[in-house]
Order: structure tokens, then C-alpha cells, then sequence
């Protein structure tokens, strides 16, 4: 691990895509995850959250779902970086992201791909969305 890794919290409620996302953020990327969610209010209430880099954040998640959770952890936290990392494509599920304070979004079917890309540009106080997203 490197010593200037990027901090993150994972938020999502499938335990298997958390962990596989966990060993890609830490083995292949070289970021340190520093806590886990499986849902909004279990967030909130995650100490590690507070000296995180990064939030990843599901947006279809239990109990308090990712635009609520993240609006309250702005609310907390100004300087947060929020990134979603969804299945959701459509306008319709996704034009309140920039409202809600998300400073990017990765589809999971290319978080492979796009993670690092969001990471980085986020991380230099840029957004990022991906491009497979359907604005029109």
C-alpha cells in the first residue's frame, strides 16, 4: 500500500460486489478501503466515513438510499467527495446527482474501466461522469 493512497468508503448492499470492488480499489489501484456500508443509515454512522477521501455510494441501497445519504453527508461534510457507482443509465434516475452533491458517477458495468478515471478527476476537484450515461 502506498503511503499517499486515496482513502475510500464503500456503500453497497451486495457483500460480493463490495468485496470485489475492495480487492480492485486496494490490489489494482493501490487505494486503501477504510470502511464498509450496506446501507445509508449504517453510513452515517460509520466513524472511518469522516477520514475518507472518497465515497463510493450505491444509489439503490436499503433503509436510506444514495441521494438521501448523500445529501445529509454533505450536509455533515462539505468538502466530501461522493462518487455513484450505479446500474441505473437513464436520465431519469440520474439527473438529481449533481443536486444531491455527487462529484461523479461510475456505471458497475465499467467500474473497471471508469473507476480510476473518476477517482482521479475527482480526487483533483473535478466531476466525472461516465460516458455511457444517457443525458438525451
Amino acid at each position: 500500500m502506498k503511503s499517499n493512497s486515496i482513502k475510500i468508503v464503500i456503500v453497497d448492499d451486495n457483500e460480493s460486489f463490495r468485496s470485489a470492488m475492495k480487492q480492485f480499489l486496494e490490489i489494482e489501484l493501490g487505494h486503501k478501503v477504510i470502511g464498509e456500508a450496506e446501507n445509508g443509515q449504517q453510513f452515517l454512522e460509520l466513524k472511518e466515513a469522516h477520514f475518507a477521501d472518497i465515497v463510493l455510494m450505491d444509489l439503490n441501497i436499503p433503509v436510506l438510499d444514495g441521494y438521501k445519504t448523500t445529501l445529509q453527508w454533505i450536509w455533515i461534510n462539505p468538502q466530501a467527495k461522493v462518487i455513484a457507482v450505479t446500474m441505473f443509465t437513464e436520465k431519469a434516475y440520474l439527473k438529481s446527482l449533481v443536486e444531491s452533491g455527487f462529484k461523479g458517477c461510475v456505471i458497475k458495468s465499467n467500474l473497471y474501466s471508469e473507476l480510476d478515471k473518476a477517482i482521479k478527476a475527482v480526487m483533483n476537484k473535478k466531476m466525472y461522469f461516465d460516458l455511457s450515461l444517457k443525458f438525451d
